[in-house]
């Protein structure tokens, strides 16, 4: 699954959220720099929050949240949120 929303007026940037369910590889990018690359296999939290500045004259705070079930999440949804200065500008299913 891959989601990617703009962030900015004036300067503006292209974050992109890249996730594979099967390996668990996960990663963030803004602008093509890598802001995460990880891989989970196990996690005991329902929701995995990343949350980062984008921007040098222009700032804004990115929050992106993963939600997912407690049993089985590898084999259900799971709702992806992004957040720009604590408004919701994209969403997407996992």
């Amino acid at each position: 699954m891959i989601m990617t929303f703009v962030v900015g007026q004036q300067e503006q940037h292209t974050v992109v959220f890249s996730i594979d369910k099967f390996w668990g590889r996960l990663t963030i990018t803004v602008d093509g720099q890598s802001v995460v690359d990880t891989v989970r296999l196990l996690s005991v939290n329902t929701v995995k929050t990343w949350e980062f500045e984008v921007g040098a004259n222009e700032r804004h705070t990115v929050r992106i949240d993963k939600h997912r079930a407690v049993l089985f999440a590898g084999f259900r949804p799971q709702p992806v949120y992004a957040y720009v200065d604590g408004v919701l500008v994209a969403q997407s299913v996992a």
